[in-house]
């Protein structure tokens, strides 16, 4: 049977895996529970706030399944900690009877709780951001080939804003493999594709993450968790039947069609995660689009043709003369009437063409600025990733020359 204990040991030897001494920490308060274990909140000198996950529990590693998969999970976290989308995996530490992780603390908290507290403050540049933000992670994970099976919105964070994707499945391995915990579980069906309900020997791939994310994109415009109105009880056969969430009033239509596709009933309809990070891209620059139309300027050239009478009124007179000058009148005023009108219309269809071509620069100018906007993004997760990178090498560097010591007899 493969120790779990035997190859951290030697992935910790060999500079694998970073190792802190636990009396290092300096605990805080726990901020989280489950099947797994717990999360505590705990001070590192010399790097600030850190988050502590116990993953090995004292029964865990007598089970061969749950030794494969640990891991199978700690060489994941190894291989992806680096990307600014992910949850940061420091190291792991070890107290008296458990392997613990050494996470990157989250000031914000988890997605679900982020939303309860801050979503009327929520702007749709925002939202499109946050669902970017999950996709960019997950389209990382898919490109290492890494399935997650298990996002809800209690395992993404938040940390200045950002959103980040945890656990990469390893709390559920965990919780399937040692307990039988029915409350987790009944939390995150509204996560799960109807597949899994239709038949228990379902194998989760790609697209069962694509259909998670639906479900986390309709809970970003939301507000509350999916199906909060359905009976646990019911919620399997409901889903499986093919009932999905309502969309919410106001949600932008190309927002809206991509995460109904996103959990089409249909593994093969659902877009793969590269399409989805194309089409959040360009609701992300175009997030002008979906504030409310300016109405146009519509000028009255009937009330400035008669300045605001129905007739021109010719005053009348008993001397002839007064009734030659009349006609006269009336006819010059029949005569300049047309080229008033003319001259009236023309003036207000170069005033609605500049007023067009003005609310066309403005867009333009908006869309060059969410751009720049979503470029500067971009150049901020490199310079996160990079320096990351530059962290892990000066850690495997440290380690190999504690190594190196020799060792005083």
């Amino acid at each position: 049977m493969t120790s779990v204990k035997g190859w951290i040991k030697k992935k910790i030897r060999n500079g694998y895996i970073r190792y802190f001494e636990y009396d290092e920490f300096k605990k805080i308060g726990e901020i989280g529970s489950g099947s797994f274990g717990k999360v505590i909140k705990a001070n590192l000198d010399n790097t600030g706030l850190v988050a502590l996950k116990i993953i090995i529990n004292k029964n865990s590693d007598e089970l061969d399944e749950v030794n494969k998969e640990l891991i199978k999970e700690l060489k994941l976290l190894r291989e992806v900690d680096y990307h600014p989308k992910i949850n940061r995996c420091l190291g792991i530490t070890k107290d008296s009877e458990n392997y613990i992780l050494v996470l990157e603390y989250a000031n914000g908290g988890n997605l679900r709780k982020y939303l309860e507290k801050n979503f009327t403050s929520l702007k749709w540049e925002d939202k499109i951001q946050m669902a970017l933000d999950i996709t960019s992670g997950l389209k990382f994970l898919h490109s290492k080939g890494i399935i997650h099976r298990d996002l809800h919105s209690k395992n993404i964070l938040v940390n200045d804003k950002k959103l980040l994707i945890a656990d990469l499945g390893l709390s559920k391995k965990l919780a399937e493999a040692t307990t039988h915990t029915k409350h987790n579980e009944l939390e995150v069906l509204a996560y799960i594709e109807p597949q899994c309900f239709k038949d228990i020997r379902y194998k989760k791939d790609k697209k069962s993450d694509i259909y998670s994310l639906g479900v986390l994109l309709w809970e970003i415009s939301s507000k509350g968790p999916p199906f909060s109105d359905c009976p646990r009880n019911l919620l399997r056969d409901h889903i499986k039947d093919g009932n999905r969430e309502n969309p919410i009033e106001g949600t932008p239509p190309k927002y809206q069609e991509l995460y109904q596709k996103c959990w089409d009933g249909k593994p093969e309809s659902r877009p793969d995660i590269e399409k989805v990070h194309e089409i959040l891209s360009q609701l992300s620059i175009n997030t002008v689009e979906y504030s409310e139309p300016s109405q146009p300027y519509i000028c009255d050239t009937a009330n400035i043709r008669t300045g605001g009478h129905s007739e021109l009124t010719i005053p009348s007179d008993d001397n002839n003369s007064s009734v030659v000058q009349n006609k006269e009148l009336s006819g010059k005023v029949n005569t300049v009437q047309p080229q008033i009108t003319n001259e009236e219309q023309t003036s207000a269809s170069n005033l609605a063409d500049q007023l067009k071509q003005n609310e066309l620069i403005n867009r333009q100018a908006q869309i060059k600025i969410s751009q720049l906007n979503q470029e500067k993004n971009n150049l901020k997760d490199q310079l996160a990733q990079t320096e990351a990178y530059i962290y892990e090498l000066k850690s495997q560097q440290e380690n190999i020359i504690k190594q190196k010591k020799p060792i005083r007899k």
